[in-house]
């Protein structure tokens, strides 16, 4: 196997950065920068996009959503539905008969084990990056905003599906660039611990068979901040290169630098300096997250990337595996911890489904429950939501195309980007039963899971339109007026998803 040397390899990698940024045909310009998603001037917890305030609803079947033949099809429903949100990792991870996902890099060699090749991590595969032009075409053209994970923790871990590290490029076995002891990378199987992706320490299997047992995994530990890894940052940095040598030239972009991670802050706060150094020489503006795997969103973790200035959004997916109230009152937790510098909170994940094949379903929660999660994200103030894929989620199947519709319906006739929710306004409320948000003396919207009764405190009025949406079949039911002194009773119409908006007349 040819090895290149180190004086070779680092002129390789500073022509190799300095010349990919104008790869793409596409140039910005000072509309894009008017026009591209920010968070909205009126209201920070939320989006704009073409200078208009947007709620971003989203369903997707997949994490890397550019690796699949049938992308455009999952574009048109999501659109169809009134979908503008969908998620893009930038893995290759997947192993089916019918599919396996392409690696950034070109393929030099083959060996006699059909899932591990030789690369050169100094030239790409073109036909993956081709299909990240066309996954930022196709969603430019139909307003749909794209959040892209730079970095997939999974891909580096052995678990289930998936060949992990011994079939990874970055593993000195697997390409031509550097050796083991050039990069202190083992070449052995890496695994989380008991097979637990919410482990901390990871287990590493050398050559030689023995076992030992690390914290964390040495891919996330090559920045300044940590290790300082010299001879594999370059090749990290040069990927991250090339992906913002076509995501700079588009508008719709939304910036995560972790999917989940466990790894130290010090990982994603490099990356995301790295990132706005690269945007900011091309006079671009940029919005970052760095999604942390805390399911608790109080753990500090998480608070410090809500408090760094280099993150402008915050994602909480992870709060979606929590359920009824405590899922909301974690979401208002964060909403009061950003009162006095909002940013918008966005749910790239939303949990849940009926699918027993995964290990343990009550884990992820159910069907009923990712409904629920993503209807009290937006009732609970978030910028943001989007079913998960299968089997940790319902995807976008049929359910899921109704609830982003209804989802839709309902934002058009409730001005939710104006809201702020308000359960303190029930009275007598029962845990989990319903969930309310108002813009106080105009509009009161109340959620109601599986049916049942509210008592809503509302203002000195005495005349009101009371609209409900039923949230599962997309169906409005006929409004009605009332005259009441200070409380409304409500009673949904069935033990259904049902949405009620009242307008003060």
């Amino acid at each position: 196997m040819i090895r290149l040397t180190a004086t070779v390899l680092s002129a390789i990698i500073l022509i190799f950065s300095t010349t990919i940024c104008n790869e793409t045909g596409r140039e910005t310009t000072p509309a894009d920068e008017h026009n591209r998603i920010q968070p909205y001037l009126g209201n920070p917890f939320f989006w704009q996009y073409g200078g208009e305030p947007v709620i971003l609803l989203g369903a997707s079947d997949y994490h890397n959503i550019f690796q699949r033949p049938d992308m455009v099809e999952e574009l048109e429903m999501l659109e169809a539905a009134g979908g503008n949100y969908v998620r893009n990792s930038m893995a290759s991870r997947e192993i089916f008969p019918d599919h396996r996902d392409l690696w950034p890099f070109k393929t030099i060699e083959a060996t006699d084990d059909t899932l591990i090749n030789i690369y050169d991590l100094t030239e790409w595969n073109e036909r993956y990056w081709e299909n990240l032009e066309q996954l930022l075409e196709e969603t430019h053209r139909r307003n749909i905003i794209l959040e892209i994970e730079l970095w997939e923790r999974h891909d580096y871990y052995r678990t289930r599906d998936q060949a992990g590290w011994i079939r990874h490029p970055y593993n000195p076995a697997n390409n031509i660039n550097y050796t083991e002891r050039e990069s202190s990378f083992p070449s052995g199987e890496i695994s989380y611990v008991d097979g637990d992706p919410a482990s901390r320490t990871v287990q590493i299997r050398g050559e030689d068979g023995e076992e030992k047992i690390d914290e964390g995994h040495p891919f996330f530990y090559t920045v300044p901040a940590l290790e300082n890894n010299e001879v594999v940052l370059p090749y990290q940095e040069a990927f991250i290169d090339k992906i913002l040598s076509y995501t700079l030239k588009y508008d719709h972009v939304l910036y995560n630098m972790n999917n989940e991670t466990r790894e130290p802050n010090e990982w994603g706060e490099y990356w995301a300096n790295y990132i706005l150094d690269k945007a900011n020489a091309k006079g671009v503006n940029i919005e970052l997250t760095d999604m942390q795997d805390a399911h608790d969103v109080t753990d500090e973790s998480v608070a410090r990337m809500m408090d760094s200035e280099l993150f402008t959004f915050v994602d909480i997916s992870q709060n979606n595996f929590q359920s009824g109230d405590l899922h909301w009152e974690r979401i208002q937790y964060i909403r009061n911890y950003l009162l006095a510098h909002p940013k918008p909170i966005t749910n790239i994940k939303v949990y849940g489904t009926d699918n027993e094949e995964i290990w343990n379903p009550d884990f992820w929660g159910s069907a009923q429950d990712a409904v629920e999660r993503y209807w009290r994200n937006i009732l609970g103030g978030t910028s943001s939501t989007r079913f998960h894929r299968p089997p940790w989620g319902i995807g976008i199947n049929e359910t899921a195309l109704a609830h982003v519709q209804s989802a839709r319906m309902f934002t058009e006739k409730f001005d939710i980007i104006r809201a702020e929710p308000a359960n303190e306004l029930i009275d007598n409320r029962e845990a989990g039963s319903a969930y309310l948000s108002t813009v106080s003396g105009e509009q009161y919207a109340v959620y109601f899971p599986s049916g049942g009764h509210a008592n809503i405190q509302l203002d000195e009025v005495n005349d009101v339109e009371i609209k409900w949406l039923d949230a599962s079949s997309s169906w409005w039911a006929e409004s009605e007026n009332r005259q009441i002194e200070r409380t409304l009773e409500l009673t949904a119409p069935s033990e259904n998803h049902w949405i009620a908006i009242i307008t003060v007349r």
